[in-house]
């Protein structure tokens, strides 16, 4: 663990999540609608990106409004159109908070193929809390590395290439401990999830989602293999936004849940930061109120596999 945090860590992470209502079937035309434009079909339309924008700039201004300023900004996959990306940072560097935001597909100009990537850009700012974080505002792209079926479906028929990013991301701060950043479908990767166990306290998924119980249901598993804050934000238009933490009384580990599709919203929750990471160093001081470490968190055992081949018994060859 990062015992360099230790002293200076926070209590709690405040974190806003908003849900547009960014509405798939409408956002991206066919191609064979835009004349078999194919950069056409993988751009937000006119029309719901001056409604996403509105949507944007009405919660940001809500949570900018709020008596407890959020830490950190979540805008789901896909929500933020590509135009936005410079009043994004500018309202970053105003809030103080660091937003971490679903753009529109990017297209790759000096690719061979059509080619286009799925990024959530981290954007974070010289100020975190009237204290300075950094030399100047920083953009960090983290990229999808596997397309979701609807994805890969939609693309093959166009002939157009998802450019994979293979990176995995972790973030580390004085005062909000380390945290970890993924789009959607790369929530199912099981390699990635291993790579952030024992690293972080929270994991950040921005999704566009359709099976919203299912990522419940992951998003409390690794809560607790992880052993760290899961938090979903989904498209308000799905619903399924989550927040979890692997706390040991069942009402206290769903710290927000918002469902029922067509509902865009803003929340701000807030997060242990500082007992999560003192328990998960193994310290008492973090009392009773976390589930116990999962097994192998503190000192992994040493496995072995072991493969024993089955050959048919002689009754079956007889028989």
């Amino acid at each position: 663990m990062q015992n360099w945090i230790h002293s200076m860590v926070s209590d709690v992470m405040k974190v806003g999540v908003i849900q547009t209502s960014l509405n798939a079937e409408a956002a991206w035309e066919h191609s064979e609608n835009v004349g078999g434009d194919w950069k056409q079909s993988v751009r937000i339309s006119a029309v719901e990106e001056n409604r996403a924008v509105k949507e944007i700039r009405q919660y940001l201004s809500s949570l900018n409004n709020s008596d407890n300023k959020p830490d950190i900004i979540l805008l789901p996959e896909l929500a933020v159109p590509l135009g936005f990306q410079k009043r994004l940072e500018n309202i970053a560097s105003s809030m103080q908070s660091i937003i971490i935001a679903g753009f529109d597909y990017r297209i790759i100009d000096d690719a061979p193929n059509s080619t286009v990537r799925n990024e959530a850009l981290v954007i974070i700012p010289r100020k975190l809390r009237g204290k300075k974080i950094s030399s100047k505002l920083e953009v960090k792209r983290v990229g999808k590395t596997h397309p979701s079926a609807g994805e890969h479906t939609k693309f093959s028929e166009m002939s157009v290439v998802f450019q994979s990013s293979p990176t995995v991301w972790l973030f580390e701060s004085n005062e909000l401990g380390s945290f970890g950043v993924a789009v959607c479908y790369d929530f199912m990767d099981l390699d990635r999830i291993v790579m952030y166990r024992g690293k972080v306290q929270t994991l950040f998924i921005l999704a566009f989602n359709r099976d919203i119980t299912s990522f419940d249901h992951i998003a409390e598993a690794i809560a607790r293999m992880v052993f760290c804050n899961v938090v979903v934000c989904n498209c308000g238009h799905y619903g399924g936004s989550l927040a979890v933490c692997p706390y040991r009384e069942p009402f206290e580990r769903t710290i927000y849940r918002h469902s029922g599709m067509g509902l865009p919203n803003a929340q701000l929750v807030q997060l242990p930061i500082a007992s999560m990471l003192s328990h998960q160093s193994g310290s008492p001081a973090a009392g009773k109120r976390f589930k116990s470490l999962p097994a192998g968190f503190v000192v992994p055992a040493t496995l072995v596999t072991e493969v024993v081949p089955i050959a048919p018994s002689k009754l079956s060859e007889d028989s």
